[in-house]
């Protein structure tokens, strides 16, 4: 009788803790989940890559805001890369009315074998296939003398990932296998 009412503080210990750890790891991925990227406001590099491969955008990235200016200002490219979108699923990246006439973009795969080009006009899209590996390339231009601003959006499907609301239901339900085994364990 005295073992039925005793209680296991190793499985207590254990269910704490992986409760605890997995309600901070559901917090973590909420708070990383970002889907707006600005040139020079982190977690985004002061200045985006002048080179492919470009800046990595953190998965489900759908927004990407910067500038690029001529070569007297020293930088004419930027470039980053869209991550974690589903293969053979169709994209659109389209500029919004922040950018100018001043400047253009182009898409890749990251064989840098191009997807298409356009202007930072709004209305000036770019729509494919993503490729196999999930990623794009994006290099922007300055066409002209001075600071061209840009605001891209990309609209497209992720990869299959699981999404971080469903981590609080995962440690949910293990603490109750875990309380249905231990009471099964006092009954016996």
């Amino acid at each position: 009788m005295a073992l039925e009412n005793r209680k296991n503080p190793v499985l207590d210990k254990l269910a704490r803790a992986w409760l605890a750890s997995s309600c901070l790891a559901g917090a973590a991925g909420i708070a990383n989940a970002s889907s707006i990227i600005i040139e020079g406001v982190p977690p985004a590099p002061a200045l985006f890559p002048t080179s492919a491969p470009g800046y990595l955008l953190p998965v489900g990235t759908t927004e990407v805001t910067g500038a690029v200016c001529n070569s007297e200002c020293g930088e004419d490219t930027n470039w980053f890369e869209f991550q974690g979108l589903l293969p053979a699923s169709s994209f659109t990246i389209s500029p919004t009315s922040a950018g100018g006439e001043g400047g253009s973009y182009q898409v890749f795969n990251t064989a840098l074998d191009f997807l298409g080009g356009c202007g930072f006009e709004s209305g000036c899209n770019v729509t494919d296939i993503v490729p196999a590996n999930g990623k794009l390339e994006v290099e922007t231009l300055a066409c002209e003398c001075g600071i061209q601003p840009y605001q891209l959006n990309l609209t497209a499907s992720l990869a299959s990932t699981p999404e971080p609301s469903t981590l609080p239901t995962v440690g949910l339900a293990l603490a109750g296998a875990l309380a249905w085994r231990r009471r099964r364990t006092r009954v016996n």
